[in-house]
């Protein structure tokens, strides 16, 4: 039985009321090291009953509630790593039909999210999609400005299943009265979960910054290499935002010293840091300039995915750092994991084996990007011993992309299979329609791109209505 995710929702209460654990306790009349427990993922709920008993002493909502990850199902008592059943539409409450609203939760640095959801029942089933019937609900729906969700709900092989898409989709042809097809791709699990929380939280982030973010921008293009944003009042991801640009900028600005297959560290540990590779629109085009020049360089990146990252993030978010490493496969950059917790603290670079190196990192660098070129030969060891260490030990060691992505959706605890077939539905369709962006720093290039590739590489047939997604 999938455990309710009651410290996710006992951390957004306490954001929305401003308590502390102390105030919490006093309401439910428990101790505060038991409200930490939860918060910390150390207890669980696993009877909806207490669940909903739960909520209703602290006063949440119901339709605040929205859809909250159940924690994964198949815990080892030995050592609480995830299993490999954890992505599935199941581990997902179901959203009541009507208006509500989907209350997406905060990360290290993504804000709580709440989208406006209309949940209907699907007219039909046609095709691999699902049609919803003109109403005057959803055509007033359809017209919303802000980002907004209509959810279509389908009895399937005996249970309700969801599928969602963007109330605003675009590309469509037709008027607002016209029905609503929504792709059976577009099924809400794990995948589709992870995009739409990462898209409308560095969505919102960059929208609420947008003039202020701009004005930074502009200084920093003019002044490289300076702090100019430490005096702003910037989200983190905004943040995020410019430390990305700023080393990726830097790393361009010495490619022509890098040689034809420059191999990478990079810091990103979880899928939020991650998703900046997926949806940050600069990122992909570095990673275009940034790739191997000959169709046989050798060009690497290493990652340093301690296992305690991973038995402590949702599926959502280990499915979206499993989508960066495919990324980076597709453009023929080898990737490896390590387990080792003691390469956590080790800068990013960029590195030309015997010329030079190039320091550039922002992930959990306090806000302040540490930039740095040497071609020192002591510094080229140094760096060289990183990569040639995790390169010769990874914990995903394989000699091809498939089997290393294999390895990978293994060692986060992800249902390889499941992840080919969807990422295989998903291409045919497109993502546009579920997560098309607002922000113009954003882009869907990135996860269309590792979406082909883990289809490509794991060699799935998508089928929508036959294989149903998890």
């Amino acid at each position: 039985m999938a455990a309710w995710e009651l410290g996710t929702v006992v951390k957004l209460f306490r954001k929305h009321t401003g308590l502390s654990q102390a105030g919490v306790a006093r309401l439910v009349n428990i101790d505060q090291a038991e409200v930490s427990r939860l918060e910390r993922g150390l207890k669980q709920i696993r009877d909806r009953r207490q669940f909903v008993q739960w909520t209703d002493a602290l006063g949440v909502p119901e339709e605040l509630l929205g859809l909250l990850p159940a924690a994964d199902p198949h815990l080892p008592a030995s050592t609480g790593r995830p299993g490999t059943a954890a992505a599935r539409a199941g581990g997902y409450v179901a959203l009541p039909e009507g208006p509500g609203q989907l209350l997406l939760p905060g990360g290290r640095s993504v804000s709580t999210t709440a989208l406006p959801v209309l949940t209907l029942p699907a007219a039909s089933f046609l095709g691999d999609s699902l049609r919803l019937d003109s109403r005057p609900e959803l055509d007033s729906w359809r017209t919303m400005t802000m980002r907004a969700l209509v959810v279509a709900n389908r009895m399937v092989n005996g249970a309700v299943r969801q599928f969602v898409a963007d109330a605003r989709a675009s590309g469509v042809r037709g008027t607002v009265s016209d029905p609503v097809d929504i792709p059976a791709a577009y099924e809400l699990d794990d995948l589709t979960y992870g995009i739409l929380w990462a898209v409308s939280g560095f969505e919102a982030a960059l929208l609420g910054d947008d003039q202020t973010l701009h004005a930074t921008m502009a200084a920093f293009t003019a002044f490289p290499g300076s702090h100019v944003a430490s005096g702003h009042d910037l989200t983190e991801v905004s943040r995020m935002l410019i430390g990305s640009e700023t080393a990726a900028r830097y790393i361009l600005g010495h490619r022509a010293h890098l040689g034809d297959a420059p191999v990478f560290w990079t810091r990103e540990q979880c899928g939020e840091e991650a998703a900046t590779w997926l949806f940050f629109r600069h990122k992909y085009r570095y990673l275009e300039r940034m790739s191997p020049r000959c169709p046989d360089g050798v060009s690497g990146r290493g990652f340093c995915v301690p296992e305690t990252e991973v038995t402590t993030s949702p599926a959502y978010e280990r499915v979206l750092l499993f989508l960066a490493i495919a990324l980076m496969e597709s453009f023929g950059i080898r990737t490896w994991v390590t387990d080792d917790g003691g390469f956590a603290h080790i800068d990013g670079f960029a590195l030309s084996h015997g010329r030079r190196v190039v320091i550039a990192s922002w992930v959990r660098t306090g806000g302040r990007s540490h930039l740095a070129v040497t071609a020192r030969p002591g510094a080229l060891r140094t760096f060289a011993d990183v990569t040639g260490h995790v390169s010769r030990h990874p914990t995903t060691a394989a000699g091809q992309a498939g089997q290393r992505l294999a390895a990978t959706a293994a060692y986060l605890g992800l249902d390889v299979s499941w992840l080919g077939r969807r990422c295989a539905q998903l291409s045919v369709v497109g993502t546009e329609r579920l997560a098309r962006p607002r922000s113009r720093l954003l882009g869907l290039e990135g996860l269309e791109a590792a979406c082909r590739f883990v289809a490509e590489q794991l060699v799935i047939i998508p089928r929508t209505r036959t294989a149903p997604t998890r």
